[in-house]
């Protein structure tokens, strides 16, 4: 998606750092009165509804304020940046300093949401547009990727980074690998690139954040995002050997080179060689006939980037489990009760969508509740603290794995849904499909 299209000079302002919280909404919904057809104070009202329901700031200095509005004729955007920073919420000590106002008209404009919130996720374009003098720069900052990477790189580690990467070419090269797997964010630059990427085998570039390079002058084959935070090394490679093989490039029998490093220490130094048929050989059941045909892959994505981040943080320092079915609701609904109140019941279908960030924290809240999310193919969640019920016995599940993970090879084996558990005592994740455990990490 093109984020930088939705922004402009004219719908962007420097806010007073004694605004309040209603103040900036009613200056930035003047600014997209214009574009949005609407008039300010509707767009401010319905903005201030959606806020009184739940705060839009979603931590590291940025607000999400948002409202979907039936009869705009599109989505439009507006962009608040205060050094200072204001007071958003009370009793929260943080400042925000970044407010995007959003108004969109139809469901599926929630991708820019969490776009927009993954954008601004990256501190160095953060702390770029802080330090903006005017709206020009801001706007520079945000169009051009470049600005947003003034990483101070020592010319050592460039040159241990660029070794790396031209030894992984010449290992697949010489195994016959079917691609190689780029992850810069170690770095978070291409500036140990001297030139454009081999075409053979294919490279390609694994990120959390595909708007921090300038990655056409390189000719990589293709861009995977995966913007999951926790992950252990061994698992980034894991994940995006999973979307790619989900996007039907690999198939059995090929082998892979991963080049990547530690974003702590920022290196870019390791070459792992992955034989497909080995790690990954149960995966291909995923591409079954039964895979839920409303199953959208951002939704997958999203819901496994959930998971992964409740597996490595837990709540409140104590570790939790979970389970989320997803995709082929209407069969999935014929075998569920609930266990308490659906806390999703009775809201708008774009108020509870999993791709909505601000819904993040309240989904990893709920996570707690005994029972199982339910989340439809296109993400809406229709239900949490889900008791999952079916009457085909099922006792071949690995030893050491309880209720959580029957359940979750009991729907899948009635339904063509997925459903990927959380373990509370192990911290790790199981996708299972057709009755099956597929994965695991």
């Amino acid at each position: 998606m093109e984020i930088e299209r939705h922004f402009s000079v004219e719908r962007t302002i420097l806010l007073n750092s004694s605004m309040s919280k209603d103040e900036c909404i009613d200056a930035l919904a003047k600014l997209v009165e214009s574009e949005a057809k609407l008039p300010a104070e509707e767009v401010s009202d319905a903005v201030k509804r959606r806020e009184r329901q739940i705060s839009t700031f979603v931590g590291s200095g940025v607000a999400l304020p948002h409202a979907r509005m039936e009869w705009a004729p599109s989505s439009s955007v507006a962009l608040g940046i205060s050094p200072e920073g204001l007071q958003w919420d009370p009793g929260v000590e943080e400042r925000v300093h970044i407010v995007v106002l959003i108004v969109y008209a139809q469901l599926d404009q929630i991708q820019l949401l969490s776009s927009i919130a993954r954008l601004f996720s990256n501190p160095v374009l953060r702390e770029s547009l802080i330090a903006c003098r005017d709206c020009d720069e801001a706007l520079e900052a945000l169009r051009r990727p470049s600005a947003r990477t003034r990483l101070t790189i020592e010319p050592e580690t460039l040159r241990v980074a660029a070794s790396t990467v031209r030894h992984a070419f010449t290992i697949a090269e010489e195994t016959g690998s079917r691609a190689v797997l780029l992850h810069p964010d170690g770095l978070g630059t291409l500036a140990f690139l001297d030139s454009s990427v081999p075409q053979s085998p294919p490279v390609f570039l694994i990120t959390r954040d595909s708007t921090i390079y300038e990655r056409l002058d390189y000719g990589f084959a293709d861009v995977i995002q995966l913007p999951f935070r926790g992950l252990r090394r061994s698992n980034v490679i894991e994940m995006s050997l999973l979307f790619i093989l989900s996007k039907g490039v690999l198939q059995r029998g090929d082998t892979v080179i991963s080049v990547f490093g530690d974003t702590a220490s920022r290196t870019l130094d390791s070459i792992v060689f992955t034989d497909i048929s080995r790690e990954f050989g149960v995966f291909f059941s995923l591409q079954s006939t039964r895979r839920p045909p409303d199953l959208q892959e951002v939704v997958f994505s999203r819901v496994i980037q959930i998971a992964s981040e409740i597996a490595e943080e837990g709540r409140e320092g104590k570790p939790t489990g979970t389970l989320f079915v997803v995709g082929d609701f209407e069969r999935v609904s014929e075998h569920t009760q609930q266990l308490v109140i659906n806390p999703f019941h009775g809201y708008d279908e774009d108020e509870c969508n999993i791709l909505d960030p601000i819904l993040e924290e309240t989904v990893k809240e709920f996570s707690r509740i005994d029972g199982a999310f339910v989340i439809r193919g296109d993400g809406v969640i229709e239900s949490a603290g889900t008791y999952i019920r079916t009457e085909v016995p099922f006792t071949d599940i690995p030893s050491g794995l309880g209720a959580r993970h029957a359940a979750a090879a009991t729907i899948t084996a009635v339904t063509s849904a997925v459903a990927i558990a959380v373990s509370e005592s192990t911290k790790r994740i199981s996708i299972f499909r057709d009755g099956e455990r597929v994965m695991i990490w």
